[in-house]
């Protein structure tokens, strides 16, 4: 879908401009365009936008480096794969050695709070 293409380029700029809400924005309107909601584009820019809400850098990481964006025009590919997250992000996998860490030196597991998108927006 060309016009998914524009929505995902559209949302790379917002994010570089630190425009989170434009970009959601610019998403909502794109649910709208038929054969876009659900599609392998949405849930790229989905996935995106939650680990740039998150400051999940391995969740962004893994979005921009994915085909989908990768083989984009070169200025957004070059757009994707620079994208950073606000507050210099957080690698998941560092946060869980810590959480392990802090399990066998004899502390309460930590509660994992309940997601309820869990499954997904769509």
């Amino acid at each position: 879908l060309v016009c998914a293409q524009k929505t995902i380029a559209q949302v790379l700029v917002h994010l570089h401009r630190g425009d989170y809400v434009a970009a959601e924005k610019c998403v909502r309107e794109s649910y709208s365009i038929p054969g876009f909601s659900g599609s392998e584009d949405c849930v790229a820019v989905e996935q995106l936008l939650q680990g740039y809400d998150e400051q999940d850098e391995e969740q962004v990481s893994l979005v921009c480096t994915s085909p989908l964006l990768r083989y984009m025009d070169d200025d957004y590919a070059k757009l994707a794969i620079s994208l950073k997250v606000p507050g210099g992000g957080k690698k998941k996998a560092a946060a869980a050695a810590g959480r392990d860490s802090e399990v066998s030196a004899g502390a309460a597991p930590p509660e994992e709070e309940e997601d309820e998108y869990a499954g997904g927006l769509c």
